[in-house]
């Protein structure tokens, strides 16, 4: 199965299988852009981490580091197999220890983690009907998966709109806006940039405290990967306003 949808719509990067065999974590199929060490240094970080747990219970979980790869992020879906032919008797009577990593940009966490319980589902209803048993555990199988499941979370860039008054941060949930006293602020999820602007006679304490606020929000949310434009005049800020189908309030 094949799916057109730009990078930019696509939640995760790429998807990678490893099984825990008796000699250890084995990478099956990368289907990332992530290079063979950091997609096998995933697979054995995550499958050692997840794996230490004695009630051996399927599920997401996650996010992790991905290894010698600062700019990624994994979630690591664990279920288990029937498998007849492992000599661990374990195995043999809990089933085989599998895991499907997908591999994401770390500034998508705010997205994931609105859909994390939704990922969690469509992950469980794949397991339970094409990877139930050892045999079903074919490429082009997992690769299907990750093309339907991309399907199911396609991307939605939002535009949020924001205001500091008074010490007091508003988030606007409708396509209006109110000026704030110190500081109002634009974020577009699609430029990757955030729009601000400030009072120009907003004293210098005003100033360095609603920046912390401004800077906290893009390092919690978006892990400092967007773009900060600093607009001086209310004159261009609304005719940004105006690009974004966004109605001032007076």
């Amino acid at each position: 199965m094949t799916i057109e949808q730009s990078e930019e719509n696509m939640i995760f990067d790429g998807m990678l299988f490893a099984i825990n065999e008796e000699l250890g974590p084995i990478l099956r199929l990368n289907i990332s852009s992530l290079s063979e060490r950091e997609a096998i240094s995933t697979a054995i970080h995550g499958i050692t981490a997840i794996g230490l747990g004695e009630d051996r219970n399927r599920g997401l979980f996650g996010p992790i580091p991905v290894p010698y790869n600062t700019q990624f992020r994994a979630l690591i879906y664990v279920f288990y197999v029937e498998n007849q032919s492992s000599k661990d008797p374990i195995v043999l009577e809990k089933g085989q220890f599998c895991g499907l990593f997908l591999i994401f940009k770390k500034d998508m966490i705010r997205y994931i983690a609105n859909v994390y319980s939704m990922i969690e589902s469509l992950l469980n209803v794949y397991q339970e009907i094409y990877l139930a048993k050892e045999e079903q555990l074919q490429n082009n199988t997992i690769q299907y998966i990750y093309h339907d499941l991309l399907s199911n979370l396609k991307l939605k860039p939002k535009t949020r709109l924001f205001r500091v008054n008074d010490g007091i941060t508003v988030e606007y949930e409708e396509e209006s806006v109110q000026f704030g006293n110190e500081i109002t602020f634009l974020i577009s999820e699609k430029e990757k940039i955030v729009y601000s602007y400030m009072p120009r006679n907003l004293e210098k304490k005003k100033r360095e405290k609603v920046m912390k606020i401004l800077d906290h929000i893009i390092k919690s949310e978006y892990q400092n990967t967007y773009e900060l434009k600093k607009i001086p005049t209310k004159k261009a800020f609304r005719g940004i306003l105006k690009k974004n189908d966004i109605t001032l309030i007076k």
